[in-house]
């Protein structure tokens, strides 16, 4: 326990995994953790003792599993390793930490979700801050600096890191706190702020990387700074002196990609809801790898906004569609592994024969996909070929290496020996020989002393405790030859050895444990061969990744309605019967298409007004995930699609709230909308739903229509403002380039018990009503509620006439039109009579603190009533 102690000490807030024998055990607090997060029985050591110490383990050979739910869980592990074997006279073996893993520092990753190690730098002398993230499992890379706090927050929230190294302890805003401590499982580790000087960070990746400059990868030496860390942690965490398979650091925002709002990919189900179901990646994911899977997620995450290279890229995913070559590669990269995470555990010395196997057989693909891209007539496909062409002859050797060497069944652990094939070395094959033939020899020694005795029930056979022996019953005792020398006694026979016996006990047994020596040192040989080519390994597993993605990419131009847009420099968005790629998915077919027309020559901004359910949502999330999959390279779900380059998509869409950071639900809503105004530019598409909703009607109004005005007379973007507002449509008259449309619907509000049928169309104009209550109606409140709804709504609808008649003109504020003499000219009062209405008299009287929701609503029914009689001259 001293030496457990000892090496939980080092272990820096870890659950120290400490091997013994065939368990690794836990002690201490750690035990009660990992016996709540694994469910595994907890055990105690001295239990005799007052205060027993808590114990749990779990078998080594299957650790990894329980090792990965202890990391999802948010934990840090450490593996306490026996470093030599036991023996007779020694008390304790050695041991010693040789890895630690961590959520996000872990090689036993699977599927096409990232897992970053993340950390942020201050920029000296300013509000600006450095970020840079690592997911070790793959060697990704990133970094990138953002003016201020609300920008770092904004770009942790896209990472969504699963661990964070908080530099300094507290120094990160509370922002970007809040935002790395929002995925479930995230950890939060604090690190002192002389963990790695600036100048030190330099020199270890100048190092690293083998190169005497930097700038082309980071300009900002803050970046610098917290690239270092990062790479640092990861190698410490490792024991390693180098990751070989990291790539080079690359930009968090790439100039060439499409900006997307912090939020956005959440409100457009880019990558799939939270509670789970399809989303936009969901559907298109045909991939046949992981690297294929991660650069799809990675493009539909960062369309491309240049059209130059967008149509590049269509090019390619058209001759890929109409070519005929979308089957063959399909087929060819079934068989194609996960490059990148195999080379991260070769690097870590965690792989295993499966690994290696896996990857030679990928590696032996690169000339079957360069010959199949022969005679391509995209760029982009001929890049792919004379990438696959050159990388098939650095890698075809070691291909033909690990193929012609491994055996095809290889085991799980390299430990158990079985891995290489015979024609591998010369003592292999003696080795091989000498084992494989063994029981052979056996049977034959076994028929030999069957002759030799008499003795047709003689048994040569082994066990681990006595080894080899022959077995001769008791009725057959007398038979037993003089040199057989007696070994056990049983109940029912006895056991013997002879010399013979024993000779070539001795051999086949050091010959096992001198071929699993073999195999091991030659497995370490292959591990260093691969370590050796793993840059050109990653820039294999990058090829073959894009040709997967453009694959996937390709296969919906098959199907009908499915077109390619048009992508031009204008400012035009001309979308003619689109339809919303997963709502489509889902309908069978009965999805009602709409159209899409904003232009500077008509309008920019568009005010859908309409019902609840009756498809204003939909429409404008189908917009922007057409801009989406046609600047990403794909088709789109449209009869028609033209438009001009969107530099970035920002929407606001849905109510939530933050209660851990204090936020309610319109503070988030605020705090999104001032993101949008603050970073859209002309270019943009803005998606903004129900802005204004979380406050009272007057106040959400004046916010909603204030931030539509920036929108249209400032920014100038390209903007779909879904509203309940009515009073918002005026805004049409007043702001340029701005437009009404409405979800059509069949049936009157004025028909209070009548059907409502939704049409999912959009048309032309203002809706002349929002049909809440209809839809309360289907959505099941009781008859009551609704009759009670309808009589409430009368009464303020009679007073909004009354507030609008001609007489009291110029009594209220507009709030839809500029009028500067409102400012400095208060609007007249109204005249007060001389004996107050009796409904005012009772009014003032009134204790509203402390009446229900019901009395409020009897006692405004009475002064209804008595508004209505005439008054007492």
């Amino acid at each position: 326990m001293k030496q457990y102690n000892d090496l939980k000490s080092q272990a820096n807030g870890c659950l120290l995994l400490f091997r013994m024998g065939d368990f690794y055990e836990l002690f201490g607090d750690d035990a009660v953790t990992a016996s709540r997060v694994l469910e595994i029985t907890l055990t105690s050591r001295d239990r005799n003792k007052a205060n027993p110490m808590p114990m749990a383990g779990v078998p080594h050979h299957s650790a990894q599993g329980y090792i990965q739910r202890l990391l999802r869980a948010g934990h840090k592990v450490a593996i306490a390793e026996q470093m030599e074997e036991p023996a007779k006279g020694r008390s304790l073996v050695r041991r010693e930490i040789i890895r630690v893993f961590t959520p996000a520092v872990q090689f036993d990753l699977e599927g096409s979700d990232p897992a970053y190690l993340a950390t942020a730098v201050p920029v000296e002398k300013s509000k600006a801050w450095a970020l840079a993230a690592l997911d070790s499992s793959t060697g990704e890379l990133l970094a990138g600096e953002f003016e201020n706090a609300e920008g770092l927050s904004d770009a942790i929230a896209r990472l969504r890191p699963r661990h964070f190294l908080r530099l300094g302890g507290g120094r990160l805003p509370e922002a970007a706190l809040a935002a790395v401590k929002g995925p479930p499982g995230a950890l939060v580790e604090d690190i002192p702020s002389n963990y790695l000087s600036p100048a030190g960070a330099r020199t270890l990746l100048h190092e690293h990387y083998g190169v005497a400059s930097l700038d082309a990868f980071l300009t900002s030496e803050a970046c610098v700074h917290a690239t270092g860390i990062l790479v640092r942690y990861a190698m410490r965490t490792q024991r390693a002196e180098k990751l070989s398979h990291l790539r080079p650091p690359a930009p968090l925002r790439r100039p060439e990609s499409m900006i997307m709002g912090p939020r956005t990919p959440e409100h457009l189900d880019l990558a799939g809801p939270a509670t789970g179901g399809m989303g936009l990646f969901t559907l298109l994911n045909t991939t046949r790898s992981a690297q294929g899977a991660r650069q799809l997620r990675s493009w539909l995450l960062a369309p491309l906004r240049d059209p130059a290279a967008i149509r590049d890229r269509q090019e390619a995913v058209k001759e890929l569609a109409t070519a005929g070559l979308a089957h063959e590669l399909s087929t060819l990269l079934s068989g194609l592994y996960d490059l990148e995470r195999i080379s991260g555990r070769i690097v870590a010395r965690l792989a295993n024969p499966r690994d290696t196997l896996a990857l030679g057989r990928s590696l032996a693909l690169l000339p079957k996909v360069a010959g199949i891209l022969q005679n391509v007539k995209a760029g982009v496909l001929k890049n792919a070929h004379a990438g696959a062409t050159k990388l098939a002859g650095t890698l075809e050797p070691l291909a033909k290496r690990i193929l012609g060497t491994q055996r095809e069944d290889a085991p799980l652990a390299a430990r158990d020996g079985g891995i290489f094939a015979r024609g591998t070395s010369p003592e292999l094959d003696r080795l091989l020989s000498l084992t494989g033939d063994g029981q052979k020899w056996l049977i034959d020694l076994e028929a030999r002393e069957r002759a030799a005795t008499g003795i047709g029930s003689l048994k040569v056979r082994y066990n681990r405790v006595f080894g080899y022996y022959i077995e001769v019953t008791h009725a057959h005792q007398k038979s037993v030859p003089a040199h057989y020398q007696r070994k056990q006694t049983m109940v029912g026979a006895e056991r013997f050895f002879t010399e013979e016996l024993k000779k070539f006990e001795d051999e086949i047994v050091t010959a096992s444990a001198r071929l699993r020596a073999l195999e091991q040192q030659l497995f370490e040989e292959l591990l260093d061969a691969i370590q050796s080519l793993v840059t050109p390994i990653m820039e294999a597993a990058t090829e073959l990744g894009r040709l997967d993605a453009l694959l996937a990419l390709s296969r919906p131009a098959s199907q009908p309605g499915w077109v390619f847009p048009e992508i031009d420099d204008s400012l035009d968005l001309h979308i003619e019967e689109g339809r919303h790629p997963l709502v489509d998915a889902a309908s069978g077919g009965s999805f009602v298409p709409n159209d899409m027309l904003l232009s500077p020559a008509t309008r920019m901004s568009l005010i859908i007004t309409g019902p609840n359910m009756g498809g204003k949502s939909t429409v404008m999330r189908q917009v922007a995930l057409i801009v989406i999959l046609g600047q990403a390279g794909a088709p789109v779900p449209a009869a028609h699609a033209r438009w001009g380059a969107v530099s970035g998509i920002h929407t606001r869409i849905g109510a939530h709230d933050a209660i851990a950071r204090g936020q309610s639900t319109f503070m988030v809503e605020m705090t999104e909308l001032a993101q949008i105004l603050h970073t859209a530019d002309q270019r943009s598409l803005i998606i903004l739903d129900e802005i204004g909703r979380g406050t009272s009607t007057y106040d959400g109004m004046s916010v909603a229509g204030a931030a539509l005005a920036w929108i249209c007379e400032t920014i100038g973007a390209r903007t779909l403002f879904a509203t309940h507002y009515h009073e918002l449509t005026r805004h049409a008259r007043s702001l340029p380039l701005t437009g009404n449309a409405h979800m059509a619907v069949e049936g009157s509000g004025a028909l209070r018990g009548g059907n409502l049928r939704f049409l999912y169309k959009l048309r032309e104009g203002p809706a002349s009503e929002s049909f809440g209550i209809h839809v309360a109606r289907l959505a099941g409140l009781p008859r009551p509620v609704i009759d009670r709804a309808w009589k409430i709504l009368e009464v303020l609808e009679a007073t909004a006439r009354a507030v609008e008649k001609p007489e009291n003109a110029g009594s209220q504020l507009s709030l839809f039109e500029k009028n500067e003499s409102h400012a400095s000219t208060p609007p007249p009062g109204p005249a007060v009579p001389e004996e107050p209405h009796p409904a005012i008299a009772e009014l003032s009287t009134l204790d509203i603190n402390s009446m229900t929701p019901l009395d409020a609503i009897n006692t405004l029914a009475r002064l209804k009533n008595t508004a209505l009689l005439p008054t007492t001259p």
